[in-house]
């Protein structure tokens, strides 16, 4: 487990693009995401990094739109929630001090992991929308059919946290 105290969030920063771009390379398979069946380029956005020991271990991009601060990705590179859980804490005090009422995260029906993580982080999920990947895959043909555990990816779930 990741020792806490080493961990160290800062803000993103142009230098920081082309390692965003690589990440998202690397975890969503392309610079491009789909949410809501909306195009994303995710490593354009600001966020924060988790460096840990003088290493890159996490990332948090995020998306703001009046009063609303989306997660737009948040990749580790350990299984340490403690690093996820330091970068959403880091958004949800920039997204305050924006002045965002509440943070929203989609992710799909196969990723078990973050729907764990987020609803122990305060989440609740606030909307279910069936079939939406199909969509999705309709402008990004890349995505799996499947994903975590076999699971056929088929939905996006909507969480969400007021401020």
């Amino acid at each position: 487990m990741a020792d806490r105290s080493t961990i160290h969030i800062r803000p993103t920063t142009v230098n920081d693009k082309p390692f965003m771009r690589a990440e998202m390379r690397k975890w969503w398979g392309d610079e491009m995401v789909v949410v809501r069946g909306k195009k994303y380029h995710p490593a354009e956005h600001d966020g924060f990094i988790a460096e840990q020991n003088g290493e890159i271990r996490g990332l948090i991009l995020l998306h703001f739109a009046d009063d609303l601060c989306e997660i737009i990705s948040l990749s580790t590179s350990t299984e340490a929630p403690p690093i996820g859980k330091d970068l959403v804490s880091a958004a949800m005090d920039q997204a305050r001090d924006k002045g965002a009422q509440k943070i929203i995260v989609v992710t799909t029906n196969d990723n078990v992991g973050a729907l764990r993580f987020y609803q122990q982080m305060g989440f609740s999920i606030s909307a279910w929308r069936k079939n939406a990947i199909n969509m999705s895959r309709t402008i990004k043909p890349q995505i799996p059919l499947r994903g975590n555990y076999n699971i056929p990816i088929r939905d996006e779930i909507e969480l969400e946290i007021q401020l």
